[in-house]
């Protein structure tokens, strides 16, 4: 079927239109079919079964004559598979998978997915899931290839079981506490989504692309928490057993329109965006929760019940218009001028009721716990940069300023609204020059302002959690954040060797971070912003790769680094209120070696120590720095009569630190054997394995805050599965090509 295939950088779509570089790009493969085989369907029947009820069915089927596609699927399992697995979602003509051209190409965008189709189609690991997808696609072209649409709908449902321990110990200044907690949930997801394009090309000049989609999602979440805390010292301070259970209804719909017009002059353009978002969810649930509190001679001092009724209303309306106009000022140096108005409408009502009488009425509003607020922004927006584009050097640089109007209105309380005006300013810079074909470098500047969320400005107490309630405030200002990207690479095809180089840091002034003062093991955190400090996030990986050509290996090393430096404020009982910095950052050291033979094997595995560093300016006696050990590798052998074996296994390794005095361990291995049938091995069989060692224990360690914790959870563990597999097509019935002397 294939002719071509190419392989780059797919542009965004204004910056297709302008010719101006504006750092969006998405790594695209195109594939030129031919001529004659641009008629006929192509599909996968996957049918699986295995040990202790586990099962993993799927069908894709696609169409194609000449400009019409047309494609379907469904899935269904408890394995871990949510949707299209990565390879199958490359061949469904949906959205993330393929877009068709004018000319027959086929693009493919790499990318991410959404709830129940995510890139790698694969559960997160957490719990045990029922799955179940299904879509379908449809686009074509008339009046000349003028005029096209593009279609997408998609169903399914999640349905996952489990348990979490969490344990984790809370710094405060000169003291600290731990606490564990045991949770047991059923959630469960239903999701539809529907999308529609529509494009017109008006002239030659003039182009209209019309975007709209909705979804409509209920999630239903039942969840029991078992929770203690302790002194320093071990003894007890607080027990809390409760009870949360939510109903949730979403609806989001999403509408864009983008007009371009060209000039005669070359690089005159002038486009218009405008889009609109709405996004309303309702959630009813119910909380019941029971909290006691010990003094340090282990005596109760405290025992509290919650019994509420909670219903909230939350609203997003989001309108953004945005002109932008350039203009080449010489054959090099070109300007782009926009101006844009931005409109966001917002309110959350958030109401809990009390059953005094013990009757189920659940009628008497718990104002304390409940608010209606509201939070409007208007900002207009104006920009300039400038664009230089030479034979290998590319330079942009200018800024955005924007002018906004802040209202915040609290409905229950009446209190008089408040209304501010900011700022904001978005200066950006980007260098890159091409050496050649294989060896480029790109560092890039942008600054941005971040206003405060409504749910971070509402002041309202939210108690779904007694031990751990948060509180908004409305006197937050916007953050400001610097960030700096730099990326270098090469690839010389003679010598196969590549290296490639990444790094970003950026730091926040006046950021948003927590305010916590705990009493009696009791915490209640604030929103604040931070006026002394900034906090800093960074990532830094080196790639190297080369063939060994005495043994037709390939080799490499990665190094890689990344972590954050993050403040916030503590206050213990009727102590000072002590800024606390955080450091947690995490070190890898990663080298690998592969070898392949075509149709006869290949193999690959890679082994790497890592270190973590989690630290806190409260407790500088503690050390929770940690080594680690990550290892991966697999094989592929291609036997006689059409058998295949093939596996994969990962190694972890957590070292104990001060606070988690026990290390971590685990290997995951899994093994397939296969035998494909008949002369287009279209039809094959496999017998899996997973998790052969039966180790497949979920783990994680964390540093947040003041806070460090480390979670284990129930996730798929070992089971065997016999899979049949169907891989059908039928190509042809088109013009053949001219022949060729």
């Amino acid at each position: 079927m294939v002719d071509k295939v190419q392989l780059y950088d797919k542009k965004s779509d204004q910056a297709a239109f302008t010719g101006i570089d504006d750092g969006v790009k998405n790594k695209t493969i195109n594939i030129k079919l031919k001529e004659d085989k641009k008629n006929g369907y192509f599909g996968k029947i996957d049918a699986d079964g295995g040990t202790d009820k586990y099962y993993q069915e799927q069908i894709l089927f696609n169409r194609f004559k000449g400009k019409q596609k047309f494609s379907v699927y469904g899935t269904l399992g408890n394995t871990g598979k949510v949707g299209l697995g990565w390879d199958d979602n490359s061949k469904y003509g949906g959205s993330g998978g393929l877009e068709f051209g004018d000319g027959g190409e086929i693009y493919f965008n790499g990318g991410g997915g959404d709830d129940l189709d995510s890139f790698s189609g694969r559960f997160d690991g957490e719990g045990i899931p029922l799955a179940r997808s299904a879509g379908a696609h449809y686009d074509t072209k008339w009046n000349g290839d003028k005029e096209s649409i593009n279609g997408n709908y998609k169903i399914g449902s999640l349905n996952v079981d489990g348990t979490k321990n969490t344990i984790a110990q809370n710094n405060f200044d000169g003291t600290f506490n731990t606490n564990s907690s045991d949770q047991t949930f059923h959630n469960h997801m239903f999701r539809q989504k529907l999308d529609l394009t529509y494009q017109v090309k008006i002239d030659t000049s003039q182009n209209l692309k019309l975007m709209v989609d909705g979804t409509s999602k209920d999630a239903i979440t039942n969840t029991k928490y078992d929770y203690v805390s302790n002194y320093a010292n071990g003894g007890l301070q607080n027990t809390s057993k409760r009870n949360v259970d939510n109903d949730v209804k979403s609806k989001i719909f999403n509408a864009s329109a983008f007009y371009t017009k060209k000039f005669k002059k070359v690089g005159r353009t002038f486009s218009l965006n405008v889009s609109e978002s709405l996004n309303q969810s309702e959630s009813k649930g119910q909380l019941y929760a029971r909290t006691k509190s010990y003094d340090t001679t282990a005596t109760l001092t405290q025992d509290t019940i919650i019994d509420q009724r909670k219903v909230s209303n939350i609203k997003s309306n989001v309108l953004n218009t945005n002109l932008t106009y350039t203009e080449p000022l010489t054959k090099k140096l070109s300007a782009v001028v926009n101006y844009g108005i931005n409109l966001s409408n917002n309110s959350s009502d958030r109401r809990s009721y009390n059953d005094p009488g013990g009757t189920g009425s659940y009628t008497t509003l718990d104002t304390t716990v409940s608010n209606f607020y509201k939070l409007n922004q208007v900002a207009n927006q104006f920009g300039l940069n400038l664009n230089y584009k030479g034979k290998k050097a590319t330079f942009n640089f200018g800024s955005r300023v924007s002018v906004v109007n802040f209202k915040q209105i609290d409905e229950i309380r009446n209190t008089p609204d408040r209304t501010r005006n900011f700022v904001n300013w978005f200066p950006q810079a980007t260098f890159q020059y091409r050496f050649s074909q294989q060896e480029s470098v790109r560092l890039s500047y942008n600054g941005n302002t971040t206003q405060p969320t409504i749910d971070q400005i509402q002041p309202v107490l939210v108690n779904n959690d007694p031990v751990n309630r948060t509180i908004g405030n409305p006197n937050l200002r916007p953050s400001y954040t610097n960030r700096l990207n730099f990326s270098y690479n090469s690839y010389k095809v003679l010598s196969g060797q590549s290296i490639w180089l990444y790094g970003s840091y950026s730091n926040t002034y006046n950021p948003i971070v927590s305010n916590v003062t705990t009493v009696n093991g009791r915490n209640t955190y604030v929103y604040t912003n931070l006026n002394s400090n900034q906090t800093v996030n960074m990532y830094a990986s080196a790639y190297f790769d080369r063939k060994i050509p005495k043994v037709d290996v390939n080799a490499g090393l990665g190094i890689n680094g990344s972590g954050n430096t993050y403040y916030n404020f503590v206050k213990y009982n009727d102590g000072p209120n002590a800024l606390n910095k955080t450091q947690s950052y995490t070190y890898s050291l990663d080298f690998r070696l592969s070898k392949y033979k075509q149709k006869k094997y290949d193999m690959w595995g890679s082994v790497g120590p890592t270190y973590t560093v989690n630290s806190s300016s409260l407790q500088t006696n503690i050390n929770n720095n940690g080594r680690g050990l990550q290892a991966n590798g697999g094989f592929n052998i291609y036997l006689p009569l059409h058998f295949s074996i093939n596996s994969d296994a990962t190694y972890q390794y957590n070292a104990a630190t001060q606070s988690f005095p026990q290390d971590f361990r685990k290997t995951i291995l899994n093994v397939t054997i296969g035998k494909t049938f008949t002369k287009d091995e279209s039809f094959k069989i496999y017998f899996a394995g997973n998790d052969l060692l039966n180790q497949n224990t979920g783990y994680s360690r964390t540093g947040n805050a003041n806070q460090i914790s480390q979670e284990r959870y129930t996730t798929i563990r070992r089971f065997f599965m016999l899979s049949l597999v169907w891989d059908f097509n039928h190509v042809g019935g088109g013009a053949a090509p001219a022949a060729k002397k």
